[in-house]
């Protein structure tokens, strides 16, 4: 439930570990790069001064960015084509070895593979257009059937030429038509549904024109073989044996394909990690810098990776050179250590609205845990229902195991318990009241206790909130937001000032005189006005006013009225919980009073569970989306920033 530490590593060796390195670090998946050369920069990468790293400081002054000069688009083409020939693109650990390292020899390999592959493709591939040849000879045929005239009669003439159209039945039309303007003759040979087959002879000297005349009719041509001899039913049979054997012959070239495929299924898969292990190598040495001799490596580790980054570099037999730091012994605050964070699973399917909103900064409080405790409980008290909540507990399971969308089932799973839990405490089963006894409260019974409770609701975490901005602004020492501003510590004494001057009023029990109270919330209005300036005074510096006095004091004014009614409107935010509450059950007798109206029992039924499945679907939304709204702009405006940076390491991504 926090954000876990990160520690800068800084890796130098010879140049002959590096490709390996790189590419047991994208395998392990624990380490996110940065510019070696900004960490040489920056006196963070530091090599102590001894005869063992002597040669390396020397070296230092040849140092230069790592360059690529590989060209991989040929082979990932290849190994593309391979694989999806395979139908499958999967890349498992058992696939990824040492032999995959040396991408030399996958790329020999490769050559070898891919050329057997392509000459029983090409094979098939020629099969396969001769086949579909055939297929459009045997339609043409087809099309002629009817045609008492030898084909190659009809083919073969020397002064006409015999041409086979298909068109629409509009167009047919158009084509009747204008019959004088065509200079051919034309018969229709077939009618289908929507088209019509026509045979036209037309003059060898008006071809041209007789086909851009059909040509604007939209016909479309259709090729009739030249090659053969006898009436076109006769060559029909003969070109559908043609087919029969030419099938026959691709399906043996298809099963040898396939056996080709199944006895190099390993070698392709350890061609296509070889590849995928070659690209996230490449990834990592982009940023890293070298010279003739060495490589300088950079990137950040989360603690817990550190065990393994260790392990790792104990293969290297002290080849490498280790520099480690966290990022507050660091002096190059440019490069922003990435967010990693830690939940456990009751809390962890939360994390997903928190990025929704940002990625919490290093060194921030991780927000997770809160959001989801008063998330969780703002829910189940706006759609409180026991039967309801079983449908959300479901459908979260079902998002959860069967569709794999683990973070929003296990949201709702957690929100569908919350809403069972306030549902015995309203009495309420699928909108009904009548069939339990309420444990707490009857919403529409006690309206004005109902909305009392989802104001204190809101007191009380707004109060958390200021709690852990103020912890926030403290641990980044921040000190003008974390004790003069409207979220920092005046701003929460203000605010406890309030709520207790309104109870006070509401008990008829004045704790201080008047007098005092308006001493006090000026006394803290005026820590809010001038923050700046005594946030200057505290830290010594000789400047009280950054952006001129004038400039500062209408700013800040304008914020010390905003403070005001902010915290009046982010109270009042809250009501919602219980107005929802109220609307929840409204929802239900309205549905309820619909189906009482029915005559029939199986109308009142179906009335009833339409009525269940809107407000499941429709009301269910709407809490959804107000309980972020509460989240975002009432809550998280006090405390959370998300400013941060999500740790992306680079890693090999197993299917």
């Amino acid at each position: 439930m926090s954000i876990e530490k990160m520690h800068m590593v800084n890796l130098v060796g010879v140049m002959s570990d590096f490709d390996k390195l790189t590419k047991m670090l994208a395998l392990d998946g624990c380490i996110q790069p940065v510019s070696a050369l900004q960490e040489i920069n920056s006196s963070d990468f530091v090599l102590k001064t001894s005869s063992d790293n002597l040669e390396i400081l020397l070296d230092v002054n040849y140092i230069r960015p790592y360059l690529n000069d590989k060209d991989y688009n040929s082979s990932l083409k290849q190994i593309e084509k391979l694989a999806e020939a395979q139908r499958t693109a999967n890349i498992k650990i058992e696939y990824i070895k040492e032999t995959t390292f040396d991408f030399g020899v996958s790329e020999q390999k490769l050559s070898e593979v891919y050329e057997k592959y392509m000459v029983l493709n090409k094979k098939n591939d020629d099969l396969e257009q001769k086949e579909q040849q055939l297929k459009n000879t045997y339609v043409a045929l087809k099309f002629l059937k009817n045609v008492s005239l030898p084909l190659e009669e009809i083919t073969n003439m020397k002064n006409f030429q015999m041409d086979l159209y298909k068109v629409g039945d509009q167009n047919m039309l158009k084509l009747k038509a204008n019959y004088e303007n065509i200079p051919s003759v034309i018969e229709t040979v077939c009618t289908e549904k929507d088209f019509v087959i026509f045979i036209s002879f037309t003059p060898i000297l008006l071809l041209r024109e007789t086909e851009r005349i059909f040509k604007s009719a939209n016909c479309e041509k259709i090729e009739v073989p030249n090659h053969y001899i006898g009436f076109p039913k006769d060559v029909a049979v003969v070109v559908s044996s043609e087919i029969k054997e030419l099938q026959q012959s691709i399906w043996k070239i298809q099963i040898e394909l396939n056996i080709f495929l199944r006895e190099n299924f390993k070698t392709i898969k350890d061609l296509q990690s070889s590849y995928e292990l070659e690209k996230k190598s490449l990834e990592i040495k982009n940023s890293a810098a070298c010279t003739n001799e060495f490589f300088y490596l950079s990137g950040w580790v989360p603690k817990s990776f550190m065990v393994n980054l260790n392990k790792l570099l104990m293969k290297f037999d002290d080849r490498i050179l280790v520099i480690e730091k966290q990022p507050n012994e660091r002096t190059n605050k440019a490069v922003i250590p990435p967010t990693k964070l830690v939940n456990n699973e009751l809390f962890k399917p939360f994390e997903s609205m928190v990025l929704m909103y940002g990625v919490p900064s290093y060194g921030e409080i991780d927000p997770t845990m809160f959001l989801a405790i008063t998330y969780t409980l703002m829910f189940g008290a706006m759609f409180g229902d026991v039967g309801q909540g079983l449908v959300l507990l479901l459908a979260g399971f079902l998002l959860k195991n069967k569709y794999c969308r683990v973070n929003l089932g296990g949201v709702f799973e957690r929100l569908g318990v919350s809403s069972i839990f306030f549902g015995f405490l309203y009495g309420s089963v699928f909108g009904s009241e009548i069939v339990i006894n309420a444990l707490l409260i009857r919403p529409m019974e006690h309206i004005n206790e109902i909305l009392i409770a989802a104001i204190i609701f809101g007191c009380c975490f707004l109060l958390l909130g200021f709690i852990l901005g103020i912890t926030n602004s403290l641990r980044k020492k921040d000190m003008e937001r974390g004790l003069f501003g409207k979220e920092g510590v005046a701003g929460f004494m203000f605010y406890i000032g309030a709520l207790t001057l309104i109870l006070s009023i509401v008990y008829k029990n004045p704790l201080l005189p008047i007098t005092v109270w308006i001493i006090y919330f000026i006394f803290f209005l005026l820590l809010i006005l001038l923050k700046q300036p005594l946030t200057n005074i505290i830290l010594g510096k000789n400047v009280l006013f950054e952006a001129g006095a004038k400039d500062y004091f209408i700013e800040s004014g304008f914020e010390v009225v905003e403070t005001l009614l902010s915290m009046f409107s982010n109270t009042l935010s809250f009501i919602r919980v219980g107005a929802f509450a109220l609307n929840h059950v409204g929802l239900f007798v309205a549905f309820s009073s619909m189906a009482s109206m029915t005559k029939s029992g199986f109308a009142s039924v179906l009335i009833l569970i339409l009525g269940n499945i809107i407000i499941i679907c429709l009301e269910g939304m709407i809490v959804f989306i107000q309980g972020l709204r509460l989240e975002y702009y009432e809550l998280f405006s006090k405390y959370y920033e998300g400013s941060g940076v999500t740790f992306e390491p680079v890693q090999v991504k197993y299917k």
